[in-house]
């Protein structure tokens, strides 16, 4: 074994990670096929989830965490034509098998076994029941949205917030196409009928990766920006997303995590519209999130009924499935939107002549449209 290998091990796991891409097809072929070395790496990865969640070590929950965004952001992106005979899975899905344990271990800790049973076993009042367990949850009607943003929202905490959906958003079209692998029937077709809406049925100006894209660039989300702004929180609930959507064996609980995404962005989405409108931003900016107000809310309908009903129907053992994934969802979204608020708040009591750099100009729509004529 080449002794740099074992200096960035002797570093962590993400050190380790990070050098795959500098690594030559030969030299990824004899790590693969080094199982010693594999085991010292199982046993980094291990070392690492103690420190993070055992020992509560923040430094170390981050770099799991980068860790984990990192493998994500390989399995997310296209092929290069380069990299045709460089082998990298056998150690990212090492890394990757052993920090999600730990993390959904972490999370699945912190739903209690009654939220998630004794559920009506007949898929229409299953429904019924999980839509009112997410409404009564506190990511339900989170005060980011409902009170903050819908009240007084400035355009500062606009662009702090489209910064961290960058966790989820640009992804979605992606994860929806993953999530029909294996699928039949009527459930197939309802997952596929809403990727086809993300690809903005097929007119390439109306993709909605596209449409968010105007949104940053609107509000002056630049990369440089998300990156200096981008909360921990964020970025856990962005693995899990990508966790749960690439895992063949956690598509069940995929349908409860991304049924309340569904069920949970218009209501969010209209406190993002009104306070877009409310400070006479860029009518661009908003195309993304106006248009989802009214799709979304079919997306959810279509996603109970042609989805969530009928696999509960099948087998009510599913149900308990489904009700962890949206209990994950909702206890990180509450992380999330908790540590937001937090900023925003901190900022708003910040001196007007701080160091923060304002949220750039934007047109009004007005002018805008000025400006088109």
């Amino acid at each position: 074994m080449c002794t740099n290998w074992n200096h960035l091990l002797s570093t962590g796991p993400l050190a380790l990670l990070r050098g795959l891409d500098g690594s030559t097809a030969d030299e990824l072929t004899r790590l693969s096929e080094d199982y010693p070395f594999r085991g010292r790496l199982a046993e980094a990865c291990r070392a690492l989830a103690v420190r993070a969640y055992e020992d509560g070590e923040p430094s170390a929950q981050e770099e799991l965490h980068a860790a984990l965004a990192l493998v994500y952001e390989r399995d997310f992106s296209g092929a290069e034509v380069t990299d045709a005979d460089h082998e990298r899975q056998p150690i990212l899905r090492d890394v990757a098998a052993l920090l999600e344990r730990a993390v959904l271990g972490r999370e699945l800790g912190r739903i209690s076994e009654a939220s998630v049973t004794g559920h009506p076993v007949s898929g229409g009042a299953y429904v019924r029941w999980l839509k009112k367990t997410v409404s009564e949850h506190p990511a339900g009607w989170h005060p980011f949205y409902h009170r903050h943003l819908a009240e007084h929202g400035s355009p500062e905490d606009l662009r702090l917030l489209l910064a961290q959906e960058t966790n989820l958003d640009p992804r979605f079209d992606d994860i929806l196409a993953l999530m029909q692998v294996g699928r039949h029937g009527g459930e197939k077709l309802e997952i596929a009928a809403n990727y086809w809406d993300e690809m903005g049925n097929g007119d390439p100006a109306q993709v909605h990766t596209r449409l968010f894209g105007e949104a940053l660039a609107s509000i002056g989300a630049d990369p440089d920006y998300v990156r200096d702004t981008f909360l921990p929180a964020a970025g856990v609930s962005g693995n899990i997303s990508a966790c749960l959507a690439l895992s063949r064996r956690h598509y069940y609980k995929a349908v409860g995590y991304f049924g309340v995404t569904e069920y949970l962005a218009p209501r969010r989405f209209r406190c993002v519209v009104d306070a877009w409108r409310r400070h006479g931003l860029d009518e661009v900016g908003i195309v993304y999130h106006d248009l989802h107000i009214g799709v979304d809310a079919g997306h959810a309908a279509g996603w109970f009924k042609n989805v969530v009903a009928p696999l509960v129907d099948a087998d009510p053992r599913i149900g308990r499935e489904i009700a962890l994934g949206a209990m994950i969802r909702l206890n990180t979204s509450q992380d999330y939107l908790d540590a937001l608020l937090e900023r925003c708040s901190a900022m708003h009591a910040e001196p007007a002549a701080g160091a923060r750099a304002a949220v750039p100009t934007v047109p009004s729509a007005s002018s805008t449209t000025s400006a088109a004529a």
